[in-house]
């Protein structure tokens, strides 16, 4: 920076000070500072909490504010299917991330619906532990706030041992 750049400066602050005088006595005391504002950590996302879930042999559930029509649709598989995710073998930590990651990973790429394909669970010893725990892992953050409703499928994409995923928009 050159000397008369500096001196330009100088005489344009002096000039836009030139009517400002210091203050008497007491009053040139420095202003009280703030209290510190403590940062406060975002809150903890709560699992969404998805509509007229059923359990049993069919499962469904929408967000809330998602219409029962839109529901409807997908139970019919009405919804173009863009990506199937087959579960079939793996025990259920693996299936969980298996879930997660596609569905994100298809989210991101603007894909909307997805049949999950978890068996009907005839063959676990007590009870059909992918089919039973997947709306709890549609409904985890940060996966639920993607989810827009879920439907067992028709018989054609594998009846209750399938459910459709419907995404939203990203």
């Amino acid at each position: 920076m050159s000397g008369g750049k500096r001196d330009d400066d100088r005489s344009e602050f002096e000039a836009a000070m030139g009517d400002v005088g210091r203050l008497a006595g007491r009053d040139r005391k420095l202003a009280p500072v703030p209290p510190r504002v403590e940062k406060r950590l975002p809150r903890e996302r709560e699992p969404v909490r998805f509509e007229g879930l059923r359990n049993g042999e069919r499962l469904e559930g929408r967000a809330p504010g998602i219409d029962r029509k839109l529901l409807r649709r997908l139970r019919a598989g009405a919804f173009e299917i863009e990506l199937r995710i087959d579960l079939h073998g793996l025990l259920a930590a693996e299936a969980r991330e298996n879930v997660r990651e596609a569905l994100l990973e298809a989210f991101a790429a603007g894909r909307r619906c997805a049949l999950v394909i978890h068996g009907r669970g005839l063959h676990s010893a007590d009870e059909p532990v992918l089919k039973r725990t997947l709306p709890t892992w549609l409904a985890e953050p940060p996966l639920g706030e993607r989810v827009m409703a879920f439907a067992s499928a028709t018989p054609e994409h594998g009846g209750p041992g399938a459910t459709y995923v419907l995404l939203r928009k990203p």
